[in-house]
């Protein structure tokens, strides 16, 4: 007995379309994972370091096509703090721009921001909670930096009396000369930056090794699946 298959014209053209449409959403699911597993080495990269999860988060990733699927899909991973991570992934040497020859490194002395932009400054609008540039320390506490030079290096201090409850604050005469039945308090010098030619930065991060594992893994998870 003789057998022959029925040939239905486009049958074989919608069989390959449903199989390459499974083949794109395992292929992209893959990529999803993987770029989404990427973000996060980076992101705990950066905690692992000591430099919180503020600057962790600014990592951010998305896959091509957005909410569709492909099977060439790409994942795309950033910061919103380029610089920095830069910085920290190839132990870049920061030197001062424009013209300046310093460097203007503040100690722990120096007051944190309230606000953003909490003063008008040359440097422009910084974040809550970052300390204060040497204008605004400046502006803080009505006195002006007071600079000193030795061994290369630079010292700037600034004229100020300590607080009640913590901290510095400005010399008034009023505080200098005691207010509503407090002592007089003395006045001190206080350092608030070190001024440096340059700083060599750490590298911390690693971000070619883990990029490229993750590039092996989502080649082996393919050819697993559908080699």
């Amino acid at each position: 007995m003789r057998i022959t298959a029925e040939y239905r014209p486009g049958s074989l053209t919608k069989l390959l379309d449903v199989i390459e449409g499974e083949i794109a959403d395992d292929v992209t699911q893959i990529m999803r994972e993987e770029t989404r597993d990427l973000t996060m080495d980076y992101r705990q990269q950066v905690r692992d370091a000591g430099m919180g999860s503020r600057l962790a988060n600014t990592w951010r990733a998305e896959v091509y096509p957005m909410g569709g699927r492909s099977l060439n899909p790409a994942g795309y991973i950033w910061s919103n703090a380029p610089a920095i991570i830069d910085a920290f992934a190839r132990g870049a040497h920061v030197r001062p721009v424009n013209g300046a020859k310093w460097l203007w490194i503040p100690t722990k002395s120096v007051p944190r921001r309230r606000r953003a932009g909490a003063y008008v400054s040359s440097i422009g609008k910084r974040a809550h909670g970052t300390a204060m540039t040497p204008e605004e320390v400046e502006l803080h506490f009505n006195a002006e930096l007071r600079l000193a030079f030795e061994g290369g290096k630079g010292f700037a201090f600034i004229d100020v009396v300590s607080g009640l409850q913590g901290g510095y604050r400005p010399a008034t005469a009023g505080r200098l000369k005691g207010r509503r039945g407090l002592a007089p308090r003395r006045q001190k010098p206080v350092l608030m930056f070190t001024l440096v030619r340059g700083v060599k930065m750490p590298k911390l991060l690693d971000l070619q090794g883990p990029a490229d594992k993750a590039a092996a893994r989502v080649a082996q998870r393919i050819r697993s699946r559908w080699g």
